[in-house]
């Protein structure tokens, strides 16, 4: 919000799209985050990792199902090769060790998050339209997830004060904030499938910076399939194949 203030641009959703936007990250996006840190209790973070990477096939089979369209050869391809690369990526070398509650947990995590994602490429679409509305809706987004999450640590006596780490959370708030209208920017754009490949280079990132900040070592496998999520992202950047409309009445909604 206060980019949007810089910029002299409209805070809040179009009205009608304001409940919807903050459900999204009130119960969407705080209800998979949930999900997913339970399953980080019952397993390793390799295996629930892999297993919460199975959104974007989730994705793709809904969309599949929603518009009764067989997905594209080029989209089925990318979904292979980011899938081959996240597995090589997170699985080599790591501790795989997960119970099933675990395994339960992480596949719900995915689920919801599929539905994240799809309920985003459609709540807002006069919002998206509008100028900043990517930015709008991740401000609303993140403080839906922030009111949620806060009520539930409030009521579980669960909250804690972060103390000298304060900073790494702040900072980490802000990585958060630009990835939330980075994601809506590109529903917007690309469509729920295809940003749900993309994001796969999430697990490349996260090794690649694990090595050159934490100087932990990458092994040449992990490079091979860093290099296949590369290629199913070179596959989406080149499709020509139209984004899928957020919703609809989209185009009557544009200004």
């Amino acid at each position: 919000m206060l980019v949007l203030g810089v910029r002299r641009q409209p805070i809040l959703p179009v009205r009608g799209e304001r409940l919807r936007v903050l459900g999204l990250g009130a119960l969407g996006y705080a209800f998979q985050s949930s999900l997913f840190y339970s399953a980080l209790q019952r397993g390793s973070a390799a295996v629930v990792t892999l297993l919460f990477y199975a959104y974007p096939a989730f994705v793709t089979l809904v969309e599949a199902a929603a518009s009764r369209r067989r997905p594209s050869p080029r989209l089925l391809s990318a979904l292979g090769l980011s899938a081959t690369g996240t597995l090589l990526i997170v699985m080599v070398g790591a501790d795989v060790a997960i119970s099933p509650a675990g395994v339960a947990f992480a596949l719900a995590a995915a689920g919801a998050f599929a539905v994240y994602l799809l309920a985003g490429a459609a709540a807002a679409p006069r919002t998206v339209a509008s100028s900043g509305g990517p930015v709008v809706i991740a401000a609303w987004v993140a403080g839906g997830a922030a009111l949620s999450l806060t009520a539930v640590g409030l009521g579980s006596d669960s909250l804690r004060w972060p103390g000298e780490d304060w900073w790494l959370m702040a900072t980490n708030g802000l990585a958060t904030a630009a990835a939330f209208g980075l994601l809506f920017a590109a529903l917007d754009r690309v469509g729920a499938s295809r940003t749900a490949v993309v994001m796969t280079l999430e697990a490349l990132s996260a090794v690649v910076l694990a090595a050159l900040l934490l100087g932990e070592s990458l092994v040449w496998i992990q490079l091979v399939g860093g290099l296949a999520v590369l290629a199913a992202t070179l596959v989406i950047s080149t499709s020509r194949e139209p984004a899928r409309a957020l919703a609809p009445d989209r185009a009557a909604a544009t200004p």
